[in-house]
């Protein structure tokens, strides 16, 4: 069979620039240096190649012990398909560092980003935090931090860090009450190595980490996923964040997802992205 075809064209073609050396940090034993990686979903363009993309900053999760930041590309292909650069941050895990080194690395990566982002075609003023899990404490965490200089260090200073958007899939928020209302006790270690002690031996680096104590009427909004079957991260968490963001006079929707447990692939589906999507379009 042998046939010519016209075929419009309907969106913009994807590409990947993967492992982007992002910041440089002490390495092993503190004695070397060691990269610090992103990787990037961007836009070639079907029209205007000076078009800006808005940009969602991805944090996979792994209890702050192992990161991956490129497992989840394949789900996210969906949200660069609404039209947004799609940037996946490796972060340092708590074998190599205790919080806030996670924070600083978000920062850095949102930071180089600012930077680059005619290279990447990317609106500074469109910046999106989105996580799980462990990586979903880290987006509230930067969605809760705009006005606070203590957490950017290292490189490209003279950038903001700001995000506009903040989006928790089933995000850690306090780490006491995570490890108390957790219905797993298999977990419990990985909040003493986040902080570098029991959370409920030591109350001021558990406020430290805690996305809640930084609530403001300046937080920024944000959209909160959790599933009533979640047995690692309670879902009264996310609960009490949503509750808080809204006391506080600040933007936030809270979704339970039915049957819903954790790294749920419900999180994933068409139904969710077109809530994401709306928001987005709502409040960026």
């Amino acid at each position: 069979m042998k046939k010519e075809i016209e075929v419009p064209i309907t969106r913009d073609g994807l590409w990947l620039d993967s492992d982007i050396t992002y910041a440089q940090v002490p390495g092993w034993l503190g004695n070397s240096t060691r990269d610090l990686k992103l990787s990037v979903i961007r836009h070639f363009p079907t029209d205007d190649e000076n078009t800006k993309y808005p940009v969602i900053f991805w944090f996979a999760g792994g209890g702050w012990m192992d990161v991956d930041h490129n497992i989840h590309l394949p789900n996210l292909v969906d949200l660069a398909r609404k039209g947004y650069v799609i940037v996946s941050v490796e972060y340092r895990d708590s074998n190599k560092i205790n919080f806030p080194g996670q924070l600083n690395d978000a920062k850095a990566a949102i930071r180089y980003m600012r930077k680059n982002a005619c290279k990447f075609q990317i609106d500074p003023e469109r910046f999106v935090a989105m996580g799980e899990s462990a990586g979903g404490h880290l987006a509230s965490m930067l969605g809760v931090t705009n006005d606070v200089d203590k957490f950017d260090v290292g490189d490209n200073l003279e950038f903001m860090s700001d995000v506009q958007v903040t989006i928790p899939l089933y995000g850690v928020v306090d780490p006491l009450t995570a490890k108390e209302g957790s219905l797993s006790n298999d977990f419990d270690f990985v909040y003493r190595n986040l902080l570098g002690a029991e959370p409920e031996e030591n109350a001021e680096l558990d406020a430290a980490a805690n996305p809640l104590t930084y609530i403001n009427d300046k937080t920024v909004p944000f959209l909160i996923f959790h599933g009533d079957q979640d047995v690692v991260v309670p879902i009264e968490d996310g609960e009490r964040l949503y509750d808080t963001l809204i006391k506080n006079n600040a933007k936030a929707d809270f979704y339970k997802l039915k049957g819903a447990g954790h790294m749920d692939i419900r999180y994933w589906q068409p139904e969710i992205i077109d809530i994401i999507s709306d928001f987005l379009e709502k409040y960026l």
